[in-house]
């Protein structure tokens, strides 16, 4: 009898000790997934860290040729102002033109260390695209497949973005749509030309209820025709549905523009 009992009591422990293995297996097993999806997401974000770093470096690096070439052109003009022969006025239009690069440069620096926060968080890009530097917004922030209406993101990107822009006084920005080479055709939009436009003056809009002044800026839309990758895949037709912030150019400022366009 008292073996019986005691095969019994040992059957029992053996049930208990099994279920809390089975237990501890279990909770053993979900802590390994979630260490995985931890790592996984850590691995993401460097991941996109790393991209954005790209890009950070790759806008600093422009600063540095346009500073490179500040000095080149500062050297010059001290190697000219020597040689016998030079005008007066040929020496102030290139001490007006270094001017006018340092005050240009300024602008740029200035725009991008309040930008950095929003391109840091992945919100915006800044480029240099044909000259001219752009604040890049991609349409997933921005809107809906197809639709107009700014999404809460959007809103929330532009409240940010325009005290940035304001800082530079009173400079002129284009509002500039652009979509894949995907073709639309609804009741509303008969073709990507539509679509871009509306999302411009959309964007526009936006800008002047958060402060930016009316008159310093414009909208166009530039349907599939100017696109910042192939479209050859989805994640390059993804780049090109997009709307860019452009800083215009001071062209009036430039050392003889108003004697030429005076000409007859």
């Amino acid at each position: 009898m008292r073996r019986a009992t005691l095969l019994v009591l040992l059957c029992s422990l053996s049930l208990v000790g099994g279920c809390k293995a089975k237990k501890l297996q279990a909770e053993l097993d979900r802590t390994k997934g979630e260490l995985a999806q931890t790592k996984g997401d850590l691995d993401k974000s460097r991941s996109e860290n790393d991209a954005l770093s790209k890009q950070n470096v790759s806008y600093e690096k422009r600063i540095a040729e346009l500073e490179g070439e500040l000095a080149q052109l500062n050297a010059q003009i001290e190697d000219l102002a020597k040689e016998q022969g030079m005008s007066a006025k040929e020496l102030a239009e290139l001490r007006a033109e270094k001017a006018k690069r340092d005050a240009e440069l300024k602008v740029y620096k200035d725009l991008f260390g309040r930008l950095k926060a929003l391109v840091d968080a992945g919100t915006i890009e800044v480029v240099f695209r044909k000259g001219r530097m752009v604040v890049k917004l991609s349409d997933s922030i921005l809107f809906d497949s197809g639709k107009t209406k700014l999404r809460p993101e959007g809103e929330a990107a532009v409240a940010q973005l325009v005290p940035a822009l304001k800082s530079v006084g009173d400079r002129e920005f284009l509002v500039a749509g652009h979509t894949d080479n995907i073709p639309i055709k609804t009741a509303r939009f008969k073709s990507n030309w539509e679509l871009s436009t509306a999302r411009a003056v959309v964007m526009v809009d936006a800008m002047i209820e958060q402060g930016y002044p009316a008159a310093q800026l414009g909208a166009a839309g530039f349907a599939e025709f100017d696109p910042a990758a192939d479209n050859s895949t989805p994640e390059t037709r993804a780049q090109n549905r997009r709307i860019e912030i452009v800083l215009m150019p001071l062209l009036g400022d430039i050392p003889g523009m108003q004697e030429m366009l005076k000409k007859k």
